[in-house]
């Protein structure tokens, strides 16, 4: 592992641990200053001095079974590790704020792309199995591999860049002031929003690297062709998932349900672990949030309950326990079902929350 002797190895993690606890003790700084005052620096010194010397030996040292070993586990481990410097400053902030800053999220999903187009071999590892002799085969998970055409495929990413700079703009709309009168005040306001045109530019520059990209001949770059439309497949299926429970949970209970930085970390999450593993993410967040929201309405404190550190804690499960979920839910994963069991779940979701009201009606 980067050409230094094995027993040098595990010091090299826990310097390199510390060096990211201090990066991220400047971000918290610079986002949240009152943190900064309540052991931060402790806190981000002990998670990541561990984690990231624990997080090596997982993926890179040890022995891993033959599913783990497809794709390339360095890669993998660095894009991990930079998902592990991004998710407690998520946590840490939402927990004190309730809010996830998008000037925290934008640069984070930008540079996740980047890198998992880079390195394709960093994407979760998944695996084929021969009908005839039964042995397995380890590969990288991947969104439609070699099957639709370069132009369909350029197409799709078009699609996602700009679906990922609408749901970042601010839409903000008014009817009651009136058609004419609320366009006009959307109008300006977007014109008028410095995100706007920040948006507008990486979107240019996405655009253009993406034609760039798939305007290369066929069998050119097809590994970061497939890891590009795989890391933006991902980001926009759990932006949609999270959203759709947005949407649903405030249309039944006539209040935000969520707020929109869940969105946006969604999204984030997936360009990392691909829709597949948002998919994990999205039923693995919402058991420790149900445990914690209990324990939180049996005391006094606010009801309220920040989801971005629970999304944090999937997002460790899925790193750490990959290897035990992949063989359950493989099969669920490549079935056609998937699309109608999820329109199923939020119809379910929907009537759930319906009854729950009905009921809080009743005990009033």
């Amino acid at each position: 592992m980067f050409n230094l002797p094995a027993d040098l190895v595990p010091h090299a993690l826990t310097l390199a641990g510390l060096l990211i606890a201090l990066a991220a003790c400047g971000l918290v700084r610079l986002f949240d200053c009152r943190a900064w005052r309540k052991g931060t620096v402790l806190f981000f010194g002990l998670f990541f001095g561990i984690m990231v010397p624990v997080l090596g030996w997982w993926e890179v040292t040890r022995d891993q079974p033959l599913i783990l070993s497809g794709g390339d586990a360095v890669p993998r481990f660095a894009v991990h590790v930079f998902l592990l410097a991004v998710m407690p400053l998520v946590a840490r902030i939402d927990f004190e704020h309730y809010t996830i800053p998008d000037a925290l999220m934008i640069p984070a999903t930008v540079t996740a792309v980047a890198l998992m187009t880079l390195f394709p071999g960093a994407a979760m590892p998944d695996y084929d199995i021969d009908p005839s002799s039964g042995i397995i085969f380890p590969r990288v998970m991947t969104a439609f591999p070699s099957v639709l055409k370069d132009s369909t495929r350029m197409m799709i990413c078009f699609g996602a860049v700009f679906f990922w700079v609408f749901a970042l703009l601010d839409r903000r709309w008014y009817p009651r002031l009136g058609l004419k009168r609320c366009a006009a005040l959307f109008c300006r306001r977007i014109r008028q929003s410095f995100l706007t045109w920040i948006l507008l530019v990486l979107a240019l520059l996405a655009a253009l690297l993406v034609w760039g990209l798939y305007r290369t001949p066929a069998e050119t770059h097809e590994a970061q062709k497939v890891a590009l439309l795989s890391a933006l497949t991902g980001m926009t299926a759990s932006m949609i998932l999270i959203w759709g429970v947005r949407l649903i949970g405030g249309a039944v209970l006539g209040r935000e349900a969520m707020g929109f930085g869940d969105v946006v970390l969604m999204g984030f999450l997936g360009a990392v672990f691909g829709w597949q593993g948002g998919l994990v993410l999205f039923f693995l967040a919402p058991l420790a949030g149900v445990v914690f929201g209990l324990i939180r309405m049996a005391g006094r404190w606010p009801r309220e309950i920040p989801y971005g550190p629970f999304l944090s804690l999937a997002a460790l499960a899925v790193i750490f326990g990959w290897e035990a979920i992949l063989p359950r839910i493989h099969d669920f994963l490549i079935g056609p079902l998937v699309a109608a069991i999820l329109m199923a779940m939020g119809v379910l979701m929907a009537l759930l929350l319906w009854v729950i009201q009905i009921v809080k009606r009743c005990f009033r």
